[in-house]
């Protein structure tokens, strides 16, 4: 394997050679320090696309009508019940007001309780299979990167 400039030196700290190495590792695929800020805007793009995708979704299957209607029962029933219906509709309230506000979402069918609850989905859902997206956004970000640079994205061993 050829040398890179960016290979540790003797004497340097650990944490020089960890980075050294790293940056050495990205320059074997395609990927050099200059690319850095471009990879940041593709991922940043990306989660915004899969935020916007997984809100659109639960707006429209509406998971907590569909999937949660016998948790919400159980809750209903619960001691705990009222407390929990009536900060359900102190959040709703609010929401309606935040709703009213901004023009462009009063035209969205359902009302402010449906954006809210299905945002409240969409995060939920986001938070729980944040383990498979977030390698997802690396991934996506490391490929689109290389194809914005023209680069074919496979290496030489046929990855």
């Amino acid at each position: 394997m050829a040398t890179l400039e960016s290979e540790p030196q003797q004497g340097s700290s650990g944490w020089q050679r960890a980075v050294a190495k790293f940056g050495a590792y990205f320059e074997e695929k395609g990927l050099g320090a200059k690319d850095v800020p471009m990879a940041i805007v593709i991922h940043e793009v990306v989660g915004l696309c899969m935020a916007v995708g997984f809100w659109a979704a639960c707006y429209s299957l509406q998971p907590s009508k569909t999937v949660g209607r016998p948790v919400a029962a159980a809750i209903a029933n619960s001691k705990r019940g009222a407390a929990a219906q009536q900060a359900y509709n102190q959040a709703m309230a609010s929401a309606a007001a935040t709703v009213q506000r901004l023009s462009w979402l009063r035209k969205a069918p359902g009302g402010a309780e449906r954006l809210t609850v299905s945002l409240a989905e969409s995060l939920c859902l986001r938070a729980t299979i944040k383990p498979i997206t977030f390698p997802f956004k690396l991934w996506a970000a490391y490929k689109l990167t290389l194809l914005a640079k023209g680069v074919n994205g496979g290496d030489a061993q046929g990855r």
